[in-house]
This record gives C-alpha cells, sequence and structure tokens, in this order.
C-alpha cells in the first residue's frame, strides 16, 4: 500500500511537534522552523517504522522536503 500525502504530513507533523495547518505537500526543511538535523534523523527514523522501509544514508540527505519524501516512498512501494 503506497503512503498517502496526509500519511507523510501526519508523520512530520508529529515529530517536528507540528499543528495541522503548519505542513503542506510543498513545504521543506527550508521553510519549517523545527525541521533542523535533529528533527529530520527522527523524521527518518519515524518514516522507516511507520512504513516499513530502510532509507540508505545517502538519501536520508535528500529527503528534505515533502515532496522528495513522497518520491522515495512511492518508489519503495512498488518494489
Amino acid at each position: 500500500m503506497r503512503p498517502t500525502v496526509e500519511d507523510v504530513l501526519g508523520v512530520l507533523r508529529q515529530e517536528l511537534d507540528l499543528d495541522e495547518g503548519e505542513l503542506s505537500v510543498s513545504s521543506s526543511a527550508e521553510d519549517v522552523e523545527f525541521w533542523d538535523s535533529l528533527g529530520h534523523l527522527r523524521v527518518c527514523m519515524a518514516l522507516e517504522s511507520r512504513f516499513v522501509v530502510q532509507i540508505p544514508l545517502d538519501v536520508v540527505e535528500t529527503l528534505t522536503s515533502v515532496g522528495a519524501i513522497l518520491e522515495f516512498l512511492d518508489a519503495e512501494s512498488t518494489r
């Protein structure tokens, strides 16, 4: 099952302690205050757990936007 946008936004909201309207599909680490390096690690670990995927280290650094996360998870779900 492919994760939905809302699934991904939910993980990000939870891990970054954000309210409903503070994230959108166009959000990135650059425009979200708490999406710093520690927040990014929490997000990646939560994504791995929630969607049962392994995120390679070289990919972790590229997942800095909601769009990039969705692309990665979509590609993983078709494997």
